[in-house]
Protein backbone atom coordinates (compact mmCIF):
# COMPACT_ATOMS: atom_id res chain seq x y z
CA UNK A 1 0.00 0.00 0.00
CA UNK A 2 1.43 3.34 -1.05
CA UNK A 3 1.19 6.42 1.13
CA UNK A 4 2.07 9.92 -0.03
CA UNK A 5 3.24 12.13 2.82
CA UNK A 6 4.48 15.66 3.31
CA UNK A 7 4.43 18.44 5.86
CA UNK A 8 5.42 22.04 6.47
CA UNK A 9 3.99 23.58 3.32
CA UNK A 10 3.61 26.82 5.29
CA UNK A 11 1.30 27.77 2.44
CA UNK A 12 1.94 29.73 0.34
CA UNK A 13 5.71 29.59 1.02
CA UNK A 14 6.47 26.00 -0.04
CA UNK A 15 3.39 25.44 -2.21
CA UNK A 16 5.49 25.60 -5.41
CA UNK A 17 7.63 22.72 -4.10
CA UNK A 18 4.51 20.69 -3.36
CA UNK A 19 3.10 21.36 -6.81
CA UNK A 20 6.29 20.60 -8.73
CA UNK A 21 6.99 17.44 -6.75
CA UNK A 22 3.47 16.11 -7.31
CA UNK A 23 3.91 16.80 -11.01
CA UNK A 24 7.08 14.70 -11.27
CA UNK A 25 6.12 11.89 -8.87
CA UNK A 26 4.50 8.65 -9.99
CA UNK A 27 1.18 8.77 -8.18
CA UNK A 28 -0.61 5.66 -9.39
CA UNK A 29 -1.58 3.28 -6.58
CA UNK A 30 -1.36 5.97 -3.88
CA UNK A 31 -4.14 5.12 -1.45
CA UNK A 32 -3.66 7.64 1.33
CA UNK A 33 -2.23 11.13 1.73
CA UNK A 34 -0.79 12.18 5.09
CA UNK A 35 -0.04 15.83 5.92
CA UNK A 36 2.22 16.28 8.94
CA UNK A 37 1.16 19.76 10.00
CA UNK A 38 2.16 23.38 9.37
CA UNK A 39 -0.16 23.47 6.40
CA UNK A 40 -0.34 27.26 6.52
CA UNK A 41 2.04 30.04 7.43
CA UNK A 42 1.51 31.91 10.69
CA UNK A 43 -2.15 31.08 11.04
CA UNK A 44 -3.30 32.28 7.60
CA UNK A 45 -6.10 29.69 7.51
CA UNK A 46 -7.35 30.64 4.03
CA UNK A 47 -4.10 29.35 2.55
CA UNK A 48 -5.02 25.73 3.29
CA UNK A 49 -7.43 25.90 0.33
CA UNK A 50 -4.64 26.03 -2.31
CA UNK A 51 -3.04 22.99 -0.69
CA UNK A 52 -6.31 21.06 -0.87
CA UNK A 53 -6.93 22.19 -4.46
CA UNK A 54 -3.42 21.16 -5.52
CA UNK A 55 -3.87 17.71 -4.03
CA UNK A 56 -7.24 17.27 -5.69
CA UNK A 57 -5.77 18.24 -9.06
CA UNK A 58 -3.37 15.29 -8.87
CA UNK A 59 -5.17 12.87 -6.54
CA UNK A 60 -8.90 13.54 -6.96
CA UNK A 61 -10.24 10.48 -5.12
CA UNK A 62 -7.64 9.70 -2.46
CA UNK A 63 -8.30 10.05 1.26
CA UNK A 64 -6.38 12.96 2.84
CA UNK A 65 -5.58 12.95 6.57
CA UNK A 66 -3.81 15.85 8.27
CA UNK A 67 -2.70 17.09 11.65
CA UNK A 68 -2.07 20.64 12.77
CA UNK A 69 1.39 22.10 13.31
CA UNK A 70 2.59 24.93 15.50
CA UNK A 71 1.89 27.52 12.77
CA UNK A 72 -1.65 26.19 12.33
CA UNK A 73 -2.57 28.19 15.42
CA UNK A 74 -5.21 26.74 17.77
CA UNK A 75 -7.48 29.72 17.25
CA UNK A 76 -7.70 29.13 13.46
CA UNK A 77 -8.05 25.34 13.41
CA UNK A 78 -11.84 25.35 13.24
CA UNK A 79 -11.58 27.82 10.35
CA UNK A 80 -9.14 25.50 8.58
CA UNK A 81 -11.62 22.65 8.99
CA UNK A 82 -14.34 24.84 7.45
CA UNK A 83 -12.06 26.07 4.66
CA UNK A 84 -10.74 22.63 3.67
CA UNK A 85 -13.55 20.14 4.10
CA UNK A 86 -12.00 17.42 1.92
CA UNK A 87 -9.16 17.02 4.39
CA UNK A 88 -9.82 14.82 7.41
CA UNK A 89 -8.25 16.78 10.29
CA UNK A 90 -7.07 14.92 13.39
CA UNK A 91 -6.31 16.81 16.60
CA UNK A 92 -5.48 14.24 19.29
CA UNK A 93 -7.86 11.86 17.54
CA UNK A 94 -7.75 8.69 15.50
CA UNK A 95 -9.62 7.37 12.52
CA UNK A 96 -10.19 3.90 11.05
CA UNK A 97 -9.92 3.65 7.27
CA UNK A 98 -10.87 0.75 5.02
CA UNK A 99 -7.96 0.42 2.61
CA UNK A 100 -6.13 -2.81 1.64
CA UNK A 101 -6.23 -3.68 5.32
CA UNK A 102 -8.15 -1.82 7.98
CA UNK A 103 -5.89 1.08 8.85
CA UNK A 104 -5.81 3.20 12.00
CA UNK A 105 -4.28 6.68 11.81
CA UNK A 106 -3.53 8.44 15.09
CA UNK A 107 -3.14 12.17 14.58
CA UNK A 108 -1.63 14.73 16.91
CA UNK A 109 0.39 17.92 16.90
CA UNK A 110 2.78 15.98 19.12
CA UNK A 111 4.90 16.57 22.18
CA UNK A 112 8.03 18.53 23.04
CA UNK A 113 10.26 17.62 25.97
CA UNK A 114 10.81 21.31 26.64
CA UNK A 115 8.31 23.92 25.46
CA UNK A 116 9.78 26.80 23.52
CA UNK A 117 10.10 30.20 25.18
CA UNK A 118 7.32 31.47 22.96
CA UNK A 119 5.03 28.63 24.05
CA UNK A 120 5.80 29.18 27.73
CA UNK A 121 4.89 32.84 27.32
CA UNK A 122 1.87 32.51 25.04
CA UNK A 123 0.26 29.07 25.49
CA UNK A 124 -1.43 28.64 28.88
CA UNK A 125 -0.64 25.35 30.62
CA UNK A 126 1.53 24.12 27.74
CA UNK A 127 3.49 21.81 30.06
CA UNK A 128 0.23 20.24 31.22
CA UNK A 129 -0.94 19.89 27.61
CA UNK A 130 2.18 17.96 26.64
CA UNK A 131 2.04 15.79 29.76
CA UNK A 132 -1.59 14.88 29.16
CA UNK A 133 -0.97 14.26 25.46
CA UNK A 134 1.81 11.74 26.05
CA UNK A 135 -0.40 9.90 28.55
CA UNK A 136 -3.25 9.87 26.02
CA UNK A 137 -1.01 8.49 23.29
CA UNK A 138 0.42 5.80 25.53
CA UNK A 139 -2.98 4.62 26.74
CA UNK A 140 -4.51 4.72 23.29
CA UNK A 141 -1.70 2.66 21.75
CA UNK A 142 -2.04 0.13 24.52
CA UNK A 143 -5.77 -0.21 23.90
CA UNK A 144 -5.78 -0.53 20.11
CA UNK A 145 -6.66 -3.93 18.63
CA UNK A 146 -3.97 -6.15 17.15
CA UNK A 147 -3.87 -7.00 13.48
CA UNK A 148 -4.56 -3.48 12.22
CA UNK A 149 -2.13 -1.33 10.29
CA UNK A 150 -1.43 1.51 12.72
CA UNK A 151 0.15 4.81 11.67
CA UNK A 152 1.17 7.69 13.93
CA UNK A 153 0.93 11.06 12.20
CA UNK A 154 2.50 13.82 14.28
CA UNK A 155 3.93 17.25 13.60
CA UNK A 156 6.59 17.14 16.30
CA UNK A 157 8.91 14.13 15.99
CA UNK A 158 10.00 11.52 18.47
CA UNK A 159 13.70 11.74 19.32
CA UNK A 160 15.51 9.97 16.48
CA UNK A 161 18.23 10.44 13.90
CA UNK A 162 15.86 12.46 11.75
CA UNK A 163 16.92 15.43 13.91
CA UNK A 164 20.38 15.23 12.35
CA UNK A 165 21.07 18.61 10.77
CA UNK A 166 19.13 20.56 13.40
CA UNK A 167 21.12 22.23 16.23
CA UNK A 168 21.53 19.64 19.03
CA UNK A 169 21.04 22.25 21.73
CA UNK A 170 17.51 22.81 20.40
CA UNK A 171 16.46 19.16 20.16
CA UNK A 172 14.53 19.23 23.45
CA UNK A 173 12.44 22.06 21.98
CA UNK A 174 11.94 20.22 18.69
CA UNK A 175 11.19 16.61 19.67
CA UNK A 176 10.34 14.20 22.45
CA UNK A 177 12.33 11.42 24.10
CA UNK A 178 9.15 10.53 25.97
CA UNK A 179 7.41 9.76 22.70
CA UNK A 180 10.36 7.59 21.66
CA UNK A 181 9.98 5.59 24.88
CA UNK A 182 6.27 5.14 24.24
CA UNK A 183 6.99 3.82 20.75
CA UNK A 184 9.60 1.38 22.03
CA UNK A 185 7.09 -0.16 24.45
CA UNK A 186 3.96 0.28 22.31
CA UNK A 187 5.14 0.21 18.69
CA UNK A 188 3.11 1.28 15.69
CA UNK A 189 3.77 0.27 12.08
CA UNK A 190 4.97 3.67 10.82
CA UNK A 191 5.60 7.15 12.26
CA UNK A 192 5.29 10.14 9.93
CA UNK A 193 6.33 13.58 11.20
CA UNK A 194 7.26 17.04 10.00
CA UNK A 195 8.71 20.15 11.71
CA UNK A 196 12.39 19.51 10.92
CA UNK A 197 13.27 21.94 8.14
CA UNK A 198 17.03 21.33 8.26
CA UNK A 199 17.05 17.56 8.70
CA UNK A 200 19.52 15.69 6.50
CA UNK A 201 18.39 12.22 7.61
CA UNK A 202 14.80 11.64 6.56
CA UNK A 203 14.31 8.05 7.73
CA UNK A 204 15.24 6.26 10.93
CA UNK A 205 14.03 3.29 12.97
CA UNK A 206 12.97 3.27 16.64
CA UNK A 207 13.10 -0.35 17.70
CA UNK A 208 11.21 -1.92 14.81
CA UNK A 209 9.27 1.22 13.91
CA UNK A 210 10.20 3.17 10.74
CA UNK A 211 10.18 6.94 11.29
CA UNK A 212 9.94 9.42 8.42
CA UNK A 213 10.55 13.16 8.38
CA UNK A 214 8.42 14.47 5.52
CA UNK A 215 8.90 18.23 6.01
CA UNK A 216 9.07 19.74 2.52
CA UNK A 217 11.76 22.32 3.35
CA UNK A 218 14.06 19.39 4.16
CA UNK A 219 13.01 16.72 1.66
CA UNK A 220 12.22 19.11 -1.21
CA UNK A 221 9.81 16.47 -2.45
CA UNK A 222 6.73 14.56 -1.36
CA UNK A 223 7.57 11.23 0.26
CA UNK A 224 6.23 7.93 -1.03
CA UNK A 225 6.06 5.23 1.64
CA UNK A 226 5.38 1.76 0.33
CA UNK A 227 3.97 -0.60 2.94
CA UNK A 228 4.16 -4.25 2.00
CA UNK A 229 2.56 -7.04 4.03
CA UNK A 230 4.90 -9.80 5.18
CA UNK A 231 2.33 -11.48 7.40
CA UNK A 232 -1.01 -10.79 9.00
CA UNK A 233 0.25 -8.10 11.36
CA UNK A 234 3.79 -7.34 10.17
CA UNK A 235 4.50 -4.71 7.49
CA UNK A 236 7.61 -3.50 5.76
CA UNK A 237 8.14 0.07 4.59
CA UNK A 238 10.53 1.40 2.00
Amino acid sequence: MKLLAFGDVHSPEYLPILTSSLKRTKLDSVQLVLIAGDVVKRGDYRMCAPVEKTLRNYLPNVEIVAVFGNEDYPEVRDKMRDECTEIRWLDDEYVRLSLILETIVLGTTGVLDRPTRWQLKNVPEIVKIYNERIIWLSRLLESLPQGKLTLLLTHYPPRSKTLTGEPPEAWDEMSSRRLTEVLIHRPVDVVVHGHLHHSVVHRDVIGSVPVYNVALPATRNVSIIDLKPTGLTQWLSY
